[in-house]
C-alpha cells in the first residue's frame, strides 16, 4: 500500500488517500499518480509515509525541499527547518499547554 497527499493549486494539503501496490507498481510514486490521475482526473499527488506526522491535511507541500510542512498550532507559528516543528515567536518554543 502506498499513500498519497492530493494538493491543491497553492501546495495545500486537501486530502489523502492509499493505492493498492497493485495499482501502483509495489509504490512507485509516479504509477500511483498516474494511476490517481486517470481515476479522478486530479494530477497533483504526492506520495507519503504514513509514519510522519508532517502530511496532514491542512499542511502545505514545500516544492523546494521537497517535504510536507503540517499546519501551525498556533497563530503566527515560525516554521523550524532544522527541527521540522513549529516554533512560537515570543520565546522560539511551543509551551506543553499550546494547542496542536
Amino acid at each position: 500500500m502506498a499513500h498519497f497527499a492530493k494538493i491543491d493549486d497553492n501546495n495545500l494539503v486537501i486530502a489523502s488517500t492509499i493505492v493498492a501496490d497493485s495499482d501502483c507498481n509495489n509504490g512507485d510514486e509516479a504509477a500511483g499518480v498516474a494511476y490517481l490521475t486517470n481515476l479522478t482526473g486530479w494530477s497533483k499527488w504526492k506520495k507519503y509515509d504514513p509514519d510522519s506526522p508532517l502530511c496532514q491535511i491542512g499542511g502545505t507541500w514545500v516544492p523546494e525541499t521537497g517535504e510536507f510542512k503540517p499546519k501551525s498550532p498556533i497563530e503566527n507559528g515560525v516554521w523550524d527547518d532544522t527541527e521540522k516543528r513549529w516554533k512560537d515567536p515570543a520565546d522560539g518554543d511551543l509551551k506543553p499547554t499550546d494547542p496542536i
